[in-house]
């Protein structure tokens, strides 16, 4: 698990390392099971205090921009930014909604599409759905 790549101020390169072998048991029942780190999510290679990091830079620039600057593959960063997506979806509770909007998105240079529906008064996504049918509308 990496710590840090970049020194204060991302002029200097510092590489820490952290090898921890948290302890795995095999039960017949749900399989294997590995203990909980506290500082990283399971299957994360990054710490969590890293991955908020990596989320505060994604918050001000694009997935390429925070990858070179942290020294990390595309994939890594796209990673780094599910994992935060899907921690802010478990915490979402239901709420009512006044105001919607819908809007499409085109992207990839064709005829793909993405449809969001956006909470207008507080102003953030709600859903994202691929394409751009009624069904996308469905919230499934």
């Amino acid at each position: 698990m990496i710590i840090s790549r970049r020194g204060a101020g991302g002029t200097s390169t510092l590489e820490t390392i952290l090898h921890a072998e948290p302890p795995r048991s095999q039960c017949r029942e749900h399989g294997v099971k590995v203990v909980k780190l506290p500082w990283a999510e399971p299957s994360s290679r990054f710490t969590a205090l890293f991955e908020a990091l990596a989320i505060e830079w994604l918050k001000a620039a694009s997935q390429k921009a925070v990858a070179g600057l942290l020294k990390l593959s595309w994939d890594e960063i796209h990673g780094i930014m599910e994992r935060a997506v899907r921690r802010g979806l478990r915490r979402r509770q239901a709420e009512r909604v006044s105001e919607i909007g819908v809007d499409e998105k085109a992207f990839r240079k064709g005829h793909s599409y993405l449809t969001l529906v956006n909470d207008l008064i507080r102003g953030r996504v709600l859903y994202v759905a691929e394409d751009r049918r009624q069904s996308s509308l469905d919230g499934s």
